[in-house]
């Protein structure tokens, strides 16, 4: 197994790593020794979660042996670290990758008693109703008890080493199954005692489950994988919609319990509980309900609206405050249990709703909650009247308390004393946005690109259709029978070309059920009948209940061998576009038919955009408003996300290949096609006759179908477990890069690594010196170093054979990127006068450069990075990134880099540049 040593921790991957993961696991070795935060961005099939925890895990062991009983040494005191994820089955995935790391940490997944309680008696509640009948059979009273409960201890003391390795959800259910201890409260033991804890988000940025977590926050580190939803979960966890329904069965409940309580008190003289105390709930909630119903709403579609502090003068009228709260919080929780104790008897699975009552309350009278509250809206939305509501002239409505700052619960989160919080995801752009829209700094950022060659990969925007319609799905058009049959032909024609999985991706469900009945519509062979005679429907179904059974269905079509396929039929921001898998044959392209820009009526995306503008004005005065995020922005950068999330599920890892097709004219403008993925930017084209793309798309098929072979094992799959060292070459690409790694401490002790009869010289703040001839190492791990001094692209990297007659030398190309050639010896002086001319070039390349990164800034500059090097490897086309190129180079007090990089543009392309300068100009 390699060894990697950067910033001074040697790093044990499973395989070969290629640069981009070793520059990944450099960032966030970074954040880590500096304790600080990090966005960290990599493409879906770069192997980011495996270089995540080994980098990770890797910078843990060297501070102290971990907490498994194999250890010479008990671990404590030393860092816990929380991987989260948002979903149990993202987890599995991670947890399959820490089976393949050589580091065995003490770790533990954490789950709810709905995925662990094994006890079949109960494990069919949920929700509130589960954990109070949990909690019930857990008191050792009365005849009914757990007894996977009463079993833990006994099991914890004679299985100590659970968790040394790696266990999933699964694992832990069956080791309760046949009356085996409680897997739920296994994990609220071994917790305590973990090196390594895997969760959901909601134990973080939940106060309800985050209180359970015995963890010490104190230099922690936590990770938050797929964190590209993270902000709006956010914002979800710290707001609440109370609905009419609700709270009218609460106020039954409330009635309920008095009944129950009063009962008791007559048959069985048990007075713990007091009717009267539930009397008064009842009443309070009964005050509530007429208080909202009596809201004036001017107008139904755009409801009442308010300050967030007008949440606490409706309920002091109410007689509710910070004071009377803490009892009234006890009340409805002592109902809640009343209620659940007497559906365990009756048997009855129905849980109470007066819970989410009691976590109403605790929200808004939280510790420092008031300090909060402006940057809360009140909200009543009147809803369609069900029949029960006309019957008995109820009004329908909806009370809501919207947190629009997001940044509360990470500061909440940070003021605990954890020293990084690590956030990564396939797409994670805006970063500047990201960061402000959750209040933290994140000095480290990484843009990785992707580890495929260029020519795995078509992106194409398709502005029109067979007949030479406008493809656009704007408001305006979506609706309009033209554009749908132009789209329905577009998508045959897709069908047609395109092997195997198709995945159609619409900008909402109404869109996508509008479109498929009237391509089902017709006299004649309809739309849907054809493309059903090229490829068998999968639908996304709304209700996600449904949702396993459609993936099954697809899966079932693609193996279909009697037809060309199976098209999948999804939504952005749907549960196929977040987090699914459809690698090789199960996803060869992806079409994007429109931009899934939120409804702007919807009440919850106007009065966020309200509050950014409101923000960016106050704001303004101590930072220049171009560099704060507006309600526009947001809205954009909204769309942007899921599109990008969408077009994710195709390439999946480094031997695959697939297809992204745009349909929709929008996508022709650079500022739209400035927010697509940074790794894909440089390949998308516009065309502008649909022929050409059937003709592309059909040549781009035909050639990787030949190429690829029908099941390929990865390098990185086929040396699993394998002794090697990395290639220096790899190496010398990596240190090459513009932005080389920055300082770190070193433990190698020594200033040379020995690899193949190569010495590697550490040389402070230049690239190592290879020297020749030694002899080879007998270690069966070998180890490489990274050079950890920042090296700026205008030092000049000398690379001498010491050992040779003849004499290698280094020659700069135009963008300061370093070439190797070997000289014969009888080309000695001219060698040198070319290695001076070299000098020149690289002299004004550098000085360029660092113009460029004055004017640009961070996230800009690290495209232009991505494009030069594209450039020099010839994995991008100088005609495909020039508009890109261009428009990173364009703006205020940036007309001498358009210039200046014209220097460096072949005079072959010098015309179309010039001219690409102008038509950006006139969009300007």
């Amino acid at each position: 197994m390699p060894v990697y040593s950067i910033r001074g921790i040697n790093v044990e991957f499973p395989f070969e790593a290629y640069p981009c993961q070793i520059t990944y696991m450099d960032r966030v070795i970074q954040s880590l020794q500096n304790k600080c935060h990090a966005l960290l961005e990599s493409p879906t099939g770069t192997g980011k979660t495996l270089c995540l925890l080994c980098a990770t895990i890797a910078w843990r062991n060297s501070l102290g042996s971990f907490s498994t009983r194999g250890s010479a040494e008990q671990g404590g005191g030393f860092p816990t670290i929380v991987y989260a994820s948002r979903t149990h089955s993202q987890l599995r995935q991670v947890i399959k990758e820490l089976k393949r790391c050589i580091y065995r940490p003490k770790m533990l997944v954490l789950g709810s008693r709905e995925q662990l309680c094994v006890n079949e008696e109960v494990n069919s509640l949920r929700g509130k109703a589960l954990i109070n009948a949990c909690q019930y059979l857990c008191q050792k009273r009365g005849n009914r008890q757990c007894n996977h409960f009463n079993r833990v201890p006994d099991y914890l003391k004679n299985n100590p080493d659970i968790g040394d390795e790696p266990v999933d959800i699964e694992d832990l259910v069956n080791i309760g199954k046949d009356s085996g201890p409680c897997p739920y409260y296994i994990t609220r033991e071994v917790h305590k005692d973990a090196d390594i804890l895997f969760a959901p988000y909601n134990y973080l940025i939940s106060n309800a489950y985050s209180k359970y977590l015995k963890v010490d926050w104190s230099n922690s580190v936590l990770i938050f994988d797929e964190a590209h939803n993270l902000e709006s979960l956010c914002s979800d966890s710290a707001s609440f919609d109370l609905p009419s329904v609700l709270l009218s069965a609460c106020i039954s409940e409330a009635q309920e319990c008095v009944e129950l309580a009063s009962a008791r008190r007559v048959s069985l003289n048990d007075e713990s509980t007091n009717p009267e105390n539930f009397s008064i709930l009842k009443g309070l909630l009964r005050k509530l309900q007429e208080l909202i119903s009596e809201v004036p709403i001017p107008k139904k579609d755009e409801g009442f609206t308010k300050p967030g502090p007008y949440i606490y003068e409706m309920l002091e009228s109410l007689n509710i405050t910070h004071e009377t709260a803490p009892k009234l919080i006890g009340t409805v929780e002592e109902a809640a249990v009343l209620l659940d104790e007497e559906k365990q008897r009756t048997v009855t699975n129905a849980g109470s709703k007066l819970g989410i009552i009691a976590d109403m309350f605790k929200l808004i009278f939280r510790e420092n909650g008031s300090n909060y509250a402006d940057v809360y809206r009140v909200h009543v939305q009147e809803l369609e009247q069900n029949s029960t509501d006309v019957i008995k002239g109820n009004v329908s409505r909806t009370l809501s308390w919207w947190c629009f700052n997001p940044g509360i619960t990470m500061q909440a989160i940070a003021k605990k004393g954890v020293g990084s919080i690590i956030l990564t995801s396939g797409t994670l752009s805006s970063m500047d946005s990201l960061a402000q829209e959750l209040k933290l700094e994140f000095p480290v950022r990484l843009k990785n690109p992707h580890v495929i060659s260029s020519n795995q990969l078509w992106a194409g925007v398709v502005s029109t259709g067979p007949s030479g319609r406008d493809l656009n799905s704007c408001y305006s058009n979506r609706d309009v029978p033209e554009y749908k049959q132009e789209l329905g032909n577009v998508i045959v024609e897709f069908s047609r070309v395109v092997p195997d999985g198709l995945l159609v991706f619409f900008p909402s469900y109404f869109l996508m059920d509008r479109c498929i009945t009237f391509w089902k519509d017709g006299n004649s062979m309809t739309i849907w009948e054809r493309i059903c005679e090229l490829k068998k429907p999968v639908i996304e179904p709304k209700d996600s209940s449904l949702f396993p059974a459609a993936m099954q269905d697809f899966s079932e079509k693609l193996q279909d061998r009697s037809i060309s396929g199976a098209v999948f039929f999804a939504v952005c921001r749907g549960k196929v576009s977040e987090g699914l898998d459809f690698a090789d044959s199960a996803g060869r392209a992806v079409v994007i038919t429109g931009l899934p820009y939120a409804r702007v009526t919807d009440p919850k995306v106007k009065l966020k955009r309200e509050f950014l503008d409101e923000q960016s004005q106050l704001a303004h005065v101590k930072f220049p408003r171009s560099t704060l995020l507006s309600g526009s922005m947001w809205y954009g950068q909204e769309a942007a996300q899921a599109v990008n999330q969408a077009i994710g599920r195709v390439i999946r890892h480094r031997h695959d290949y697939g297809a992204i097709i745009f349909c929709d004219e929008r996508f022709v403008r650079p500022s739209q096609r400035s927010k697509i993925s940074v790794w894909i930017q440089p390949y998308v084209k516009c065309y502008s006759r649909f022929g050409e793309v059937i003709s592309d798309l059909d040549r781009f098929f035909r050639t990787e179908r030949s190429n690829i072979p029908a099941r390929i094992v990865t390098e990185q799959e086929n040396n699993i477990g394998n002794s090697y060292v990395k290639d220096v070459g790899v190496v010398r690409n990596e240190l090459s890069r513009l932005e080389a790694f920055p300082p770190g401490p070193s433990e190698s002790g020594g200033n040379n690594v020995k690899w193949k009869g190569v010495t590697i010289l550490q040389r402070k703040g230049k690239m190592p010196r290879i020297v020749k001839g030694e002899a080879r190492s007998s270690r069966k791990n070998r180890l490489v170093e990274l050079s950890d001094e920042k090296t700026q692209v205008e030092k000049r990297c000398e690379v001498v054979d010491l050992d040779c007659e003849k004499e290698t030398f280094t020659s700069s190309n135009r963008m300061g990127l370093i070439k190797k050639r070997k000289v014969p010896e009888s080309q000695g002086s001219a060698s040198l006068s070319k290695e001076e001319g070299g000098d020149n070039k690289q002299a004004s390349a550098s000085a360029f450069l660092g113009q460029v990164k004055e004017k640009l800034n961070g996230e800009e500059y690290n495209k232009f990075v991505g494009y030069v090097q594209g450039l020099k490897k010839k994995e991008l086309k100088l005609a495909n990134v020039m508009p890109s190129i261009v428009q990173l180079l364009c703006g205020t007090e940036r007309d001498h880099l358009l210039m200046g990089f014209k220097d460096f543009v072949p005079v072959k392309y010098r015309l179309a540049y010039e001219q690409c300068i102008k038509m950006r100009k006139r969009e300007a």
